[in-house]
């Protein structure tokens, strides 16, 4: 299911994780392992993840309008339409001008009821009945039906239709058929409305995130008769009719979009911000300077990487758990070295992560202690350590004592000199605790992907972000013949523990099942985990209501300017 997020996943990586959070080598120069992280100003850091050190705001700066929150965005949305989404700048448009059945929550990001008002599932999790709300409204006052998230979801699911994400859809009895075009018969898809207000979804097994799915734009209702009435011209400003808290006023190209508050939202009262322009910065040093000036109130991801030592101790700054994990392939096929776990595992244990992250990293992203990030109700069976000495004790178990007569082996990465100065560390730890060399190699972007596409690689960098709060979107990449699976493993036992925690309607029984499937990945070790990203974001202090949470989706409708 996310497979098309995954290879959108390693572009997102790059922009929101690696650009942002890899404050490393800004001069060039090799740090070794151990040490300590750098001063912070001796600013402490709250509960929300903000320093309460001195602020940011150069002197005699101040907002430019008072009424508006101000943000920032790279470029101009690749699209204004919900179904066709996939990026960044236009997933900022679609929470906050689109509502879908459940919506991210403040803080945690956990959903909440957003167009729904209540639901019910049947005893075997397959079948939902939703409810949506009477006072649900669409920005030119139309009422929100039923009928509006089966068109938008059919749209999503025509064959031709131009979604990444349409494959999300598939937990729909009968909508992987539909997509693939191998029927044509819409009544097979597991999708209804009831009446005016009531939605029913068949599904092909319980899925207890369906709620993290329907909070998020592609699974967004469009108003069905301007779509039909306009067709591609929908999306502009002059025809554009969202049911969110906002509503686009004005958008000019690669300059600034304005949102103003709606008035037909059914929750307007508690909406207490009345606009939102959203300013258009290709250049991260430009952002980071218009923020020092009052133009923008949050700059969130893209801060430039060898500021954040220095914007660590400002009370502006704040530092949040993002998901997703930094992580190097391993291709199993490519040498009989790396086709052996015990080899594969002392690469792992041989990698001092907390050293990495303290000295290097400047403590800014987590010590991966396995592949699947932090999660709530999810508790891992086992945890990823530096180990030197079982290291080497498994390299010699494997025929290589203190590395003789290892193969040649190569890890490859992207051109980009974070990249780079992680691989040489590494080099150089692999070198001291197991006598092995390894030669690095870097490409280009496209060429980097061909290449592990092909599976024309020996060990190879990588990022996931998942698409949501379950350690299903981690672990399914992993399954034999999966598009993300490019190391050659595959491990019958771990497939059936990964899908068939799909169909485990318990969550208790399910997280166990997914925890021994992470167990046997960490076991066999296809993937090294490196680091968790975490999101570095600058706050005004003017601005109350910016949660915290784990996808940096942040919705306009909780805050407040003081």
């Amino acid at each position: 299911m996310a497979f098309l997020r995954g290879r959108r996943a390693w572009s997102v990586g790059l922009s929101l994780a690696l650009l942002t959070l890899l404050a490393v080598g800004c001069k060039g120069e090799k740090t070794g392992p151990g040490g300590e992280p750098p001063a912070t100003h001796g600013a402490a850091t709250n509960g929300a993840g903000a320093t309460t050190g001195g602020a940011l705001l150069q002197e005699g700066a101040k907002a430019e309008e008072a009424d508006t929150l101000a943000l920032v965005i790279a470029g101009s949305p690749e699209t204004m339409d919900p179904g066709k989404m996939s990026g960044a700048p236009e997933g900022m448009l679609a929470f906050n001008c689109f509502e879908g059945l459940w919506m991210p929550s403040q803080d945690s990001g956990a959903p909440v009821y957003g167009a729904a008002k209540s639901h019910e599932v049947s005893a075997d999790g397959r079948v939902w009945t939703i409810q949506l709300r009477e006072d649900a409204k669409w920005s030119n006052g139309d009422p929100v039906l039923a009928s509006d998230f089966v068109f938008a979801w059919k749209r999503v699911l025509t064959p031709g239709f131009d979604a990444d994400y349409a494959e999300m859809l598939d937990i729909f009895k009968g909508a992987a058929a539909y997509r693939k075009g191998e029927t044509k018969d819409w009544e097979t898809v597991g999708v209804k409305a009831e009446g005016e207000r009531t939605l029913k979804v068949e599904l092909v097994n319980p899925t207890p995130y369906l709620t993290e799915l329907f909070a998020f734009y592609t699974f967004f209702p469009v108003h069905q008769k301007t779509v039909e009435a306009h067709g591609e011209d929908w999306v502009k400003p002059e025809h554009y009719i969202g049911n969110g808290a906002y509503k686009l006023a004005k958008y000019e190209h690669q300059q600034h979009l304005l949102l103003e508050r709606s008035e037909a939202y059914w929750d307007k009262a508690n909406v207490s911000i009345p606009k939102v322009r959203i300013r258009i910065i290709k250049d991260n040093t430009a952002q980071l300077n218009a923020f020092k000036s009052g133009q923008l109130d949050i700059m969130s991801g893209g801060i430039p990487v060898g500021q954040i030592p220095a914007l660590r101790g400002y009370k502006e700054f704040r530092m949040d758990p993002l998901l997703g994990t930094y992580f190097y392939r391993v291709n199993v096929k490519a040498n009989e070295a790396l086709g052996k776990a015990e080899v594969r595992q002392a690469l792992a244990l041989a990698v001092d992560r907390k050293a990495l992250v303290q000295r290097t990293l400047k403590g800014l992203p987590l010590p991966a202690g396995g592949f699947v990030p932090e999660m709530p109700g999810y508790t891992p069976k086992t945890k990823l350590d530096f180990d030197p000495d079982k290291a080497r004790d498994l390299l010699a178990k494997a025929g290589y004592p203190e590395g003789k007569g290892f193969p040649e082996t190569t890890l490859l990465f992207n051109t980009d000199e974070n990249h780079k100065l992680l691989a040489e560390i590494i080099q150089d730890m692999w070198k001291r605790e197991l006598g092995i060399t390894i030669k690095l190699e870097n490409m280009e972007w496209k060429t980097y992907l061909e290449a592990v596409d092909k599976g024309n690689f020996e060990i190879a960098r990588a990022g996931w972000i998942g698409d949501y709060s379950d350690p299903e979107t981690f672990l399914i990449i992993m399954t034999s013949g999966n598009g993300n699976n490019d190391t050659g493993w595959g491990d019958p036992a771990y497939d059936q523990l990964v899908l068939g925690a799909q169909a485990e309607a318990d969550p208790k029984k399910r997280f166990a099942m997914q925890a021994d499937a992470e167990e046997k990945l960490m076991a066999a070790m296809p993937v090294i985990p490196i680091y968790f990203y975490r999101n570095a974001a600058l706050v005004s202090t003017r601005v109350e209501g910016f949660g915290a949470n784990n996808r940096d989706v942040h919705l306009v409708k909780y805050m407040r300017l003081r």
